[in-house]
């Protein structure tokens, strides 16, 4: 069996070989033995952006297949995308399914209630067709803010799906009153309409939440400030607003990768904890070792989304597909991309993005 360094070996030469025929993209999360590789790294958000304006006609998309799928929504006809590991993330619990979000907004209607559907990326191309149907959109943690000012602007009912604490961390720092906001309570079919809710509020937030972020205490920071004396603490915002409150700031990726290049580079503290995925913390702490030390927040395997990360071998398979001509791209069928593609759309042009071809 190849060793990593023939694997990496391999991947070079092919990479080069294939040339601008092939793009590849990763996730942050992703492990550094794959991001070399990778022509374009970014958070979702930076990824999708990036889609319409590549020549190239296969791209290897480096993250789960909910990301791939997106991409594949904003790709020419003569493109390919392409998963190394065609894996869906486990990241998000309690995600709903198509049919439980349209029972969901058909509910709400039926109570006098137009609700706007927004959908986290980190959702399936169902239910991203439900919201394109419905004129809603998709976002990612670092547009919900503006994605929500612009629902908002079409509807004075917004149902953001499905993580509660991005939803009531963000609806805080635009100024929404917790009289604002209410987490559903559901059930297989849906809103569970045994139980009393107020179903009349401006903001409803499904009660899903991610597997990763939710782990975080505020026990763990307590002690975290103990071991280590004047730290800065910062974590993703889809930890529970409860940590968000310990913390000294919160936000996504790209806001914590940026917060620990400041805080390298102005001193701001000699230890930075961040709450977020091992990977990127390992590789944060690589880079700016020199001037601080980027600890975890919680080291535990659990801190890792296994399901995201592209291997090494995964990656060679695809190059070694793409050149002997016998790559497959995503398969979407045209209802998908009729009704799931102006959720994605309508983001990108929300957000100043109009280079779509």
């Amino acid at each position: 069996m190849p060793d990593i360094l023939e694997i990496e070996a391999r991947c070079a030469s092919l990479k080069a070989k294939l040339g601008t025929k092939i793009a590849i993209v990763g996730h942050h999360y992703q492990q550094d033995s794959v991001i070399k590789f990778c022509d374009h790294v970014g958070d979702s958000l930076e990824l999708i952006q990036k889609i319409p304006a590549l020549d190239a006609r296969y791209i290897l998309f480096c993250g789960v297949s909910f990301m791939g799928e997106t991409a594949a929504l904003l790709a020419r006809p003569d493109q390919k995308i392409l998963l190394p590991a065609a894996r869906s993330s486990a990241r998000t619990v309690n995600m709903p399914t198509a049919a439980q979000l349209e029972t969901t907004l058909r509910t709400l209607q039926e109570q006098g209630k137009n609700f706007l559907p927004l959908v986290y990326v980190n959702s399936s191309v169902e239910l991203k067709a439900v919201a394109g149907r419905r004129g809603g959109a998709m976002c990612t943690s670092s547009n919900l803010r503006r994605m929500l000012q612009w629902a908002f602007r079409k509807s004075p009912y917004v149902l953001f799906v499905p993580d509660k604490n991005l939803g009531r961390n963000t609806a805080r720092q635009m100024g929404l009153k917790d009289d604002d906001l209410a987490i559903l309570k559901v059930c297989e079919t849906g809103i569970d309409m045994s139980v009393e809710q107020p179903l009349d509020r401006h903001l409803l937030l499904w009660p899903g939440h991610c597997r990763i972020h939710e782990a975080y205490t505020p026990a763990m920071l307590n002690e975290m400030r103990f071991q280590h004396p004047g730290c800065r603490i910062i974590v993703h915002s889809e930890a529970s607003p409860e940590v968000v409150a310990l913390a000294d700031a919160a936000g996504p990726t790209s806001f914590l990768i940026h917060d620990a290049m400041e805080t390298a580079r102005e001193g701001r503290a000699n230890v930075l904890i961040i709450g977020t995925e091992l990977n990127l913390v390992n590789r944060l702490n690589l880079k700016h070792m020199n001037r601080c030390t980027v600890l975890p927040l919680l080291k535990e395997d659990s801190q890792s989304d296994v399901s995201a990360i592209v291997t090494p071998e995964e990656l060679l398979a695809c190059l070694e597909a793409v050149d002997q001509d016998t790559a497959t791209g995503i398969a979407l069928t045209a209802q998908e991309k009729e009704e799931a593609a102006p959720c994605v759309t309508r983001m990108l042009y929300a957000c100043g993005t109009t280079n779509l071809r």
